[in-house]
């Protein structure tokens, strides 16, 4: 039985002035998820020389993370589903930033790969439980921009975490634990503020919005719903609930393949930047090069993306799902000549339309995930597609690339040892990342029929369960 102190009382209704406090209070928390994971990204390739380890270790030491990130998903994602998301937000968060603060006494390879791996552990419970408090607070007509917006932190914490690493890195040997302690110990307040926050009732936000307008769910759904389910008491009876929406497997596949692409770029872009048979850049031109692509592209891709899918989503219901596979289609070419050009000019141009493109997906991915799943299951939904989005996406991705890459090496390490891997990495990220984004978007357009039936479904769901709670 599911014990959630806020479904069994009545909550305040929601100010628009607290949701504003609660989303820069998650918007911060996201800022720093990714600013500490990126810091190793942007200083890895300093990192490697100190602790004696080469172009495979990076995809191991990267895989490692994400291995148990996603994992943990899961089984937190449920909790999550079961208790106060927000308890679950805050001391997932407060654990991360502890074990941030600690990867800077890593002594060796081994002891940043298990660092690297309690950090997975970490963050594994932050995304599910945050992205179902923040629905509950925004109701689905703004969602996907909501979304959008709070997945620009991402964008931003990846510009900095990268520059800082790689500024810091760069300075001089073994300065790059200073980045570590100074990005960790932030986390400990954040996660006293999410303590502190008031947790919504399930499907708050839809509800008020309902009453407030009479064809709030009558204009964005098809009238008759797929199939029809009674709400869950059972983890099993939640799985199988879940399993059975068309478009939640659908943002499953399409995902696998997105992760796949994203983790590459954000674990090798800057390795790839200071390679002298690409470009040759310092570890600190190409912390700052790397982030800032990321995050300005990245900000513009996210913010247009939410804006098309809510725009677009009274006229078509699969609209989110659709723009997902229209930015996944044609950023496939784009890339594939970012990674073939040795002009920095052209493979800025190129780079940056590619990320783009390929954040489209962010925003409107999250927000039809929390459209299509009944309220009280959306956390333990985005634990399923994340688990198997990650592992089979991202989580062996850096590790496969980085074998790649090696194999595509005829001196067995000495390329990378001498700084001219560029051209190995270039072929091992153009046979993987090309053909992942091409089926990424194929799902995506071909998918976006079903959301329609899959909401309205949803919607029928939580009116059964309103009902049952009298």
């Amino acid at each position: 039985m599911r014990d959630i102190a806020s479904d069994s009382k009545a909550a305040p209704r929601i100010k628009a002035s607290y949701a504003r406090y609660v989303f820069w209070v998650m918007f911060a928390i996201s800022f720093l998820n990714y600013l500490d994971r990126s810091v190793l990204s942007g200083a890895i390739n300093e990192v490697a020389k100190e602790l004696h380890f080469g172009l495979e270790g990076i995809g191991f030491i990267s895989s490692a993370f994400l291995v148990i990130y996603t994992l943990g998903i899961m089984p937190l994602g449920i909790l999550a589903d079961r208790m106060a998301r927000k308890n679950v937000v805050a001391t997932t968060v407060a654990v991360w930033s502890m074990i941030t603060a600690l990867t800077a006494l890593s002594t060796n390879f081994a002891t940043l790969f298990i660092s690297r791996m309690f950090l997975g552990i970490g963050e594994a419970g932050y995304f599910p439980a945050g992205t179902a408090l923040m629905s509950d607070y925004f109701s689905r007509k703004k969602r996907s921009r909501i979304m959008s917006w709070w997945n620009v932190a991402q964008v931003i914490g990846i510009l900095f975490g990268t520059a800082i690493g790689g500024i810091v890195a760069g300075l001089y040997t073994g300065a790059w634990r200073l980045a570590f302690i100074f990005t960790g110990v932030p986390g400990l307040l954040l996660a006293l503020l999410v303590w502190r926050l008031r947790e919504p009732t399930r499907n708050q936000a839809d509800e008020e919005e309902a009453e407030l307008d009479p064809l709030f769910n009558a204009t964005e759904v098809e009238k008759e719903p797929r199939h029809i389910v009674r709400s869950p008491q059972t983890i099993v009876g939640s799985i199988k609930t879940l399993i059975r929406i068309k478009s939640l497997v659908v943002l499953t596949v399409m995902q696998i393949f997105a992760y796949f692409v994203v983790s590459v770029n954000l674990t090798f872009l800057p390795t790839y930047l200071q390679q002298k048979d690409t470009f040759g850049l310092s570890s600190g031109s190409a912390g700052l090069f790397a982030g800032g692509v990321i995050a300005l592209a990245g900000m513009v891709g996210t913010v247009a993306g939410g804006y098309f899918a809510d725009a677009l989503t009274r006229r078509h219901a699969g609209a989110r799902i659709l723009i997902c596979g229209i930015g996944f289609i044609l950023g496939a070419p784009t890339f594939m000549v970012a990674v073939t050009t040795h002009s920095l000019l052209l493979f800025t141009i190129f780079f940056v339309i590619t990320t783009i493109l390929l954040t489209f997906y962010q925003g409107p991915s999250t927000a039809a995930l929390q459209d299509i799943a009944p309220s009280f299951l959306r956390a333990t939904a985005l634990s399923i597609v994340l688990l198997i989005a990650h592992l089979l996406g991202d989580a062996f991705s850096p590790s496969f690339v980085s074998i790649l890459a090696a194999a595509f090496d005829p001196t067995h390490g000495l390329h990378f040892k001498n700084a001219v891997a560029g051209h190995d990495l270039s072929i091992a990220l153009l046979v993987t990342c090309v053909p992942a984004l091409v089926l990424a978007g194929l799902i995506g357009l071909f998918g976006a029929r079903w959301m329609g039936g899959d909401i309205a479904a949803a919607e029928e769901v939580d009116r059964v369960a309103r009902e049952e709670r009298g």
